[in-house]
């Protein structure tokens, strides 16, 4: 198994702290998302920086709506991250479904 090296895993956290600070402060307007809680869980960058794969959850939501609503606004996100990324590159975001607690989930009921 691969692992990822520390500075992959830095910038992972740093942008997931970016754009939990971003969300939380409302800095761009969207419909879809008002009054639902949302919780960035990864951020999975590439290794050259270009793209990054962020993993969304949200209580009580359905969280593909989450995503595909937040992959409309990626490219304000990505400019807002951007803005306070100190990388040569600035990682184009793309939004993913965190299903990993559902199919835990799942598998806590099979096992019972």
């Amino acid at each position: 198994m691969k692992t990822k090296n520390n500075r992959l895993l830095r910038v992972g956290e740093n942008i997931r702290a970016l754009l939990s600070k971003h969300i939380l402060l409302d800095q761009f307007y969207a419909d879809d998302l008002n009054n639902i809680i949302v919780t960035i869980t990864e951020v999975q960058p590439s290794k050259d920086l270009r793209h990054a794969k962020v993993f969304v959850s949200s209580v009580g939501n359905d969280e593909k709506k989450v995503a595909e609503a937040l992959n409309g606004f990626s490219n304000t996100l990505s400019m807002l991250v951007a803005k306070e990324l100190k990388t040569k590159y600035s990682p184009k975001l793309s939004f993913f479904p965190d299903l990993s607690f559902a199919n835990a989930n799942k598998i806590n009921k099979l096992m019972e």
